[in-house]
């Protein structure tokens, strides 16, 4: 049984990876730190600009963050070919967890960025991780009188 919901989680799910999560303004501090060309920094969910990602964590951050986006797809791309709770159920904890992991993320950069004056907005790869989110709920409640 393919569950439109499903497939509309795994398009969002690849959007995600090209789509902001937060953007960290520099403020004036920071061009007085840094010079008037240091960029803003974007948080996409498979990348991140504005930082050198040859430093190990921020390395390590965003290619886990794009690890974990594409875990998810892959785990509903195989949910939408073999119905599984268990697959359900894995998703909708990593979604619930990926909150907490965005402001470690966020709070390292910023940490990393002594002197930067950074301003934190959220974007739209937040509304995109609460569609994928909601999607999963339903379908996992709508789910939960058939047999996996």
């Amino acid at each position: 049984m393919n569950s439109m919901r499903m497939r509309w989680s795994f398009f969002l799910n690849l959007l995600c990876l090209p789509v902001p999560f937060v953007w960290m303004k520099i403020g004036p501090e920071g061009y007085e730190n840094y010079g008037p060309d240091v960029p803003d920094i974007w948080i996409l969910g498979g990348y991140i600009l504005g930082k050198d990602t040859r430093w190990p964590p921020i390395g390590f951050a965003w290619k886990w963050q794009l690890a974990f986006i594409l875990l998810t797809a892959f785990c509903t791309w195989r949910y939408l070919r073999k119905p599984n709770k268990l697959l359900l159920w894995f998703n909708l904890c990593w979604l619930i967890l990926f909150p907490l992991w965005l402001e470690i993320y966020s709070d390292g950069v910023i940490n990393n960025s002594d002197g930067a004056d950074l301003s934190v907005y959220p974007m739209p790869g937040l509304l995109l991780w609460a569609a994928i989110l909601g999607l999963h709920g339903v379908e996992l409640w709508k789910s939960r009188s058939r047999v996996s």
